[in-house]
């Protein structure tokens, strides 16, 4: 790659190395690709360079932006810390240099001062989803950019092929997505007035029990109106109003009196019931809930829930498969719990999303109060679970809430519901990779050996199985 020159039209990738090399090798490709070009330290640094005043004269004398890659572990670094504050000093000369982003699930809370006044863009969603947004966040500064691309260059971010690595072979292969169809929704989304000056109405245990969402002077759900009115008799007065169609509401949007609800938000606000929806339905299950940094919640199955704690299912071969959703380590004095959130999505293809994660209890149930610590555990004890693994809890999960049917269904009030598939989506790719492989009957979940000691408390020696 050609050397930095003594001008200013250099991105400078700021990461945590080497945990997040990863994400800054694809960045680094994908940014080359789109013409610009990149710096940051695993291609610069040679053994026996002067590392921070290389690191210091990049991002004063040759960067006209530094992407801060903001992780849980790139925030406690110190380096990084640096290379942030001393960024923050360049942006009185550059205003905007300083872009932060983020690759997990780290709490916006915890930002530095020096960044957290910035807007951060999310790649915990999807890699693609905050390329888009940083893409267009470098267009809108008119920052220098050559109008073709080598991909050979590009190329050159990747890490090296090893032996064995995995190929493209000429077998058809079937890829199985997470998405959940939406089979149904119901007819009407109907109302009931606020008989009063109250707005901002709480969500209570006692106004939780149906979905709805307060718009104006309305409440609004898919409940059959009388049965609004019931919800909220204790709270405020209601009377029952008017109805919309549902499918209409999705594609056009209302005016309610004066007030025009758009596409755009008439698509979230039932997104809004789906999800509500979903959460009344994993409780009422048993699953118990976990919140997530943007406050949305995942459910995950506790220990003794299940007999063994485990889950027979047909994977999408129609193979009969058992898989652990829960497990223990005495050693480590946790449980693990596979969990789901949901993303509903009201566009051409109406579905929910399913986000996957990996939360900890200890012995005695209760959730691992430290965020850091249950991110540490998350990356060690996942680290040699591929995609085979997670396509099978995925399967599990879901042929355990739908009670092995073939869909899951959602009361929203009366005898009113929403449908959803149990079945992922599937779609069939003409090429495969060289990996694949049979899957055994039943999976035991393994513990990846030698978790270092980041975490004090924590023993290095190994453990073969959660039991």
């Amino acid at each position: 790659m050609s050397q930095v020159k003594n001008v200013r039209n250099c991105i400078f990738l700021s990461h945590a190395t080497p945990e997040d090399n990863e994400f800054t090798r694809w960045l680094a490709g994908k940014l080359t690709l789109a013409g610009y070009s990149v710096w940051y330290d695993l291609d610069r640094l040679k053994g026996g360079d002067y590392f921070w005043n290389k690191i210091e004269d990049a991002i004063r004398n040759h960067s006209i932006r530094m992407i801060a890659i903001v992780s849980e572990v790139s925030h406690n670094k110190d380096g990084v810390r640096n290379e942030w504050d001393l960024s923050v000093t360049v942006e009185k000369q550059i205003p905007g240099f300083l872009i932060p982003v983020r690759i997990d699930d780290f709490d916006f809370s915890k930002l530095p001062i020096t960044i957290h006044r910035k807007n951060v863009i999310d790649f915990y969603r999807g890699w693609h989803f905050g390329l888009d947004q940083l893409l267009d966040t470098l267009a809108d500064s008119n920052i220098d950019k050559s109008e073709s691309s080598d991909p050979q260059i590009a190329k050159l971010w990747l890490s090296p092929i090893t032996e064995h690595a995995i190929d493209w072979v000429d077998n058809e292969e079937t890829l199985e997505s997470n998405w959940l169809p939406i089979i149904s929704l119901p007819l009407a989304l109907e109302t009931a007035r606020i008989l009063s000056d109250a707005r901002r109405i709480p969500m209570t245990d006692s106004t939780r029990k149906l979905p709805w969402f307060e718009f104006e002077d309305q409440i609004v759900g898919f409940a059959p109106r009388k049965d609004l009115v019931e919800l909220f008799k204790d709270f405020v007065a209601l009377e029952v109003d008017s109805a919309v169609e549902t499918s209409n509401f999705i594609k056009n949007g209302v005016t309610w009196g004066t007030n025009k609800v758009s596409t755009f938000d008439a698509r979230n606000r039932i997104a809004t019931l789906v999800r509500q929806a979903w959460d009344l339905k994993m409780e009422e299950f048993g699953l118990k809930r976990y919140e997530l940094s943007n406050q949305r919640l995942s459910w995950y199955v506790p220990s003794g829930f299940l007999p063994k704690d485990k889950v027979e299912f047909l994977d999408a071969n129609g193979k009969r498969r058992k898989k652990q959703l829960t497990g223990t380590s005495s050693k480590y004095k946790v449980n693990w719990h596979y969990a789901i959130s949901i993303h509903p999505v009201l566009n051409d293809i109406q579905r929910i999303e399913l986000t996957a994660h990996i939360v900890f209890t200890d012995l005695d149930g209760q959730l691992v109060a430290s965020t850091t610590r249950m991110h540490l555990l998350r990356r060690r004890f996942c680290k040699s679970w591929w995609n085979d693994r997670w396509r099978g809890f995925l399967r599990a999960f879901l042929a355990l809430i739908s009670e092995r049917t073939n869909s899951i269904s959602l009361p929203v009030g009366g005898q009113r519901t929403i449908e959803i598939s149990a079945l992922p989506m599937n779609f069939q790719s003409p090429r495969g990779l060289s990996d694949l492989a049979d899957l055994t009957e039943e999976d035991e979940i393994q513990l990846e050996e030698n978790i270092d000691d980041s975490l004090d408390d924590f023993s290095t020696e190994n453990e073969d199985e959660l039991e």
